[in-house]
């Protein structure tokens, strides 16, 4: 029998999405970046309120994994620059987790977890991640 080690539980859930994007005032000119496409993949690292619960589960995972369903769906196959919530707002790697965040934390606070960072993976080779400022309001 394995003993039981102190420590500090993750989960981490993802999803993936194929979507095409391209960055204002990329260049140096002042031009947009030209319109192209990925493959993404996102990762979210959450963590119970209760470190461990006593059947085991250091967090539940349904409630955010339901929702992060909901928001690769609306995400996936499109320009991002059209979605609804860029308008605005560059689509750059960072601002995706940012927006996988906010689109997740009500869910995770709902379900007594926090998440503790968003990776986001532009193909198989970039990625950006989001930390939520620990002192910054889940609400």
């Amino acid at each position: 029998m394995f003993t039981q080690e102190n420590g500090k539980f993750y989960v981490r859930i993802e999803g993936r999405f194929e979507s095409a994007h391209f960055l204002y005032q990329y260049f140096a000119d002042g031009s947009d970046e030209p319109i192209h496409g990925h493959s993404w993949k996102v990762e979210v690292f959450l963590e119970g309120n209760t470190n461990i619960r006593p059947d085991g589960i250091s967090y539940d995972f349904l409630t955010a994994r339901t929702r992060l369903s909901e928001l690769v769906h609306s995400i996936d196959h499109i320009l991002i620059n059209d979605h609804p919530d860029f308008k605005g707002v560059n689509p750059t790697s960072e601002n995706v987790a940012r927006w996988f965040y906010a689109g997740l934390k009500s869910d995770v606070k709902s379900s007594d977890g926090k998440i503790r960072r968003i990776v986001i993976h532009e193909g198989p080779e970039n990625l950006a991640f989001f930390e939520p400022d620990e002192n910054a309001s889940m609400t």
